[in-house]
């Protein structure tokens, strides 16, 4: 089974950049990389083809999320809420997908990967790095210990468990009753509505 490091995802030959991208559910990881122009844009691995989009990952992340109503702030925010963590914290991307990643250091850092834990088949210690088995049977090593990142995988998939379940109950059930008929408010001649009927049924 093949595998590389993350510099050889980089294509040798002159490429068509993308300029745009939503993330969708198959995608697999999602990284920074420079153009030869020396300018940041994410590569994309989507099922078993790989692209660069003229985006950085961090406003790629923010597109895609902005494209459904929501914002990365927002997304990091509750992230760091839900889990009670400050930094390196997953994010649900599209809640309506089940769409969650993961970064492998600091999402501010050009060289952070961010993954799809749900096409993460095997994760394997090489040194003081894992070796990511990918859901395309390719494989990638990381800068990460064992341990670290199978503990990032961990995070995100108990974040989007938490907030499916929170998303499907809400809160304590609550049993809606029929109000009974009530009074018709009409204006009276001093010109005010007559209130005065609702605060006798009070008392």
């Amino acid at each position: 089974m093949p595998f590389f490091k993350s510099n050889d995802l980089k294509e040798r030959k002159t490429i068509i950049i993308q300029k745009s991208y939503f993330i969708e559910k198959k995608m697999i990881l999602l990284m920074g990389e420079y153009d030869c122009y020396g300018k940041l844009c994410a590569r994309v691995m989507a099922g078993g083809s790989s692209f660069l989009v003229d985006r950085t990952p961090l406003q790629l992340l923010d597109d895609t999320l902005i494209y459904i109503g929501y914002d990365l702030r927002g997304a990091m925010a509750s992230a760091k809420l839900i889990l009670g963590e400050r930094a390196r914290c997953p994010i649900i991307v599209n809640p309506y997908l089940g769409i969650c990643l993961f970064p492998n250091k600091s999402p501010h850092k050009g060289d952070c990967i961010w993954f799809s834990p749900e096409h993460i088949v095997r994760t394997k210690a090489m040194g003081l790095k894992t070796e990511v088995e990918l859901s395309n049977g390719h494989s990638i090593i990381v800068d990460s210990k064992l341990a670290f990142f199978n503990n990032r995988i961990h995070k995100a998939n108990q974040l989007m468990q938490i907030s499916m379940k929170r998303g499907n109950h809400p809160g304590p059930l609550t049993f809606y009753l029929e109000p009974p008929k009530g009074h018709q408010l009409t204006k009276e001649k001093t010109g005010r509505y007559n209130f005065s009927n609702l605060e006798d049924d009070h008392k």
